[in-house]
């Protein structure tokens, strides 16, 4: 019976916590199941039910919190990898097969999303018997009760949101702590951003030093010729703004006040680029204070350096 609850709590959204109950009752025709709640929140997360069969399989059928439909079967003898992936086929009354997708949950259960807008609920739901073809093993399901039995699930889904179960603390910190395969695609997502963004940096620098360089001998103010080089350099300033985001809330992981850190992205770059006008008109006057008087001034027109 244990072990029937872990199953029936399992089949929840794909990646969801371990879950507890059931709360209440759910029994239509041969299913019975019914609420069960997050372990790491508390907080009611999904209504599931289960059926048992002649040939050692049984089905399950779970409504998420927010009306995300799954199918699941589970059989003792079966040895599967836990999160690894399987193409199978779902034959309703003898017609087309229907390609699917499902997830090892345990090694011995399969979940399959049931997308509202696919048919393969309706079918689910009005079919008499459900054929499962996995490799050149068949397994066929009489589809008793699903008619009734549907509607049940998704009103114990409308009646549980107020349900809250106990909280596991251990569950809670493995929740929060990032997983070793998570910490790596965080960093390898943190170089590319880097790179990418020193790239970009340098591509608007180079334009900034080519749009700005005319207005370096002016008595413009350094924010002024920067501010006016930057509006000829818009894409590329706005992509350095775009990636300078992208990595604060990479850093953070949580998401951020986009806005506000757009204001201080703009105003970073800005202070950049004003530091380079600087940096480039005092290149140019220790240039032209180290020519000989008869030396020709040369012709060529100033330009912001792009190094930074």
């Amino acid at each position: 019976m244990r072990g029937l609850l872990v199953t029936l709590a399992l089949l929840s959204a794909p990646g969801a916590a371990l879950a507890a109950g059931p709360y209440g009752k759910i029994v239509v025709g041969n299913w019975s199941g019914g609420a069960f709640t997050n372990d790491t929140t508390g907080a009611f997360s999904h209504c599931a039910v289960n059926a048992s069969y002649k040939n050692g399989t049984r089905m399950f059928t779970s409504v998420t919190s927010d009306l995300k439909w799954l199918l699941g079967f589970a059989h003792q003898r079966w040895k599967l990898q836990p999160g690894a992936r399987l193409q199978l086929q779902l034959i309703f009354d003898r017609g087309a097969p229907i390609s699917v997708s499902a997830e090892a949950k345990t090694t011995n259960m399969i979940a399959i999303t049931m997308p509202n807008e696919s048919g393969l609920i309706t079918a689910f739901r009005h079919g008499h018997f459900l054929e499962l073809v996995a490799n050149d093993q068949r397994f066929t399901f009489a589809l008793t009760s699903t008619r009734e039995m549907l509607p049940a699930l998704v009103e114990c889904t409308r009646q549980s949101g107020h349900i809250r179960g106990p909280v596991n603390p251990a569950a809670a910190r493995d929740a929060a702590r990032p997983s070793e395969a998570d910490s790596q695609a965080r960093a390898e997502k943190k170089a590319v951003l880097e790179k990418t963004r020193t790239l970009i940096r340098t591509k608007m620098m180079t334009c900034i030093g080519r749009e700005g360089g005319p207005m370096l001998a002016t008595d413009e103010k350094a924010e002024v010729v920067a501010k006016a080089a930057m509006i000829f350099c818009k894409a590329d300033v706005d992509a350095l703004v775009q990636s300078t985001i992208e990595l604060g809330e990479l850093e953070t992981a949580r998401p951020v006040d986009r806005n506000a850190v757009r204001r201080v992205a703009e105003q970073q770059v800005l202070d950049v680029v004003v530091a380079q006008v600087v940096k480039s008109r005092g290149e140019m006057l220790n240039r032209r204070n180290q020519q000989q008087p008869s030396t020709p001034s040369g012709g060529g027109r100033p330009a912001i350096s792009p190094t930074l």
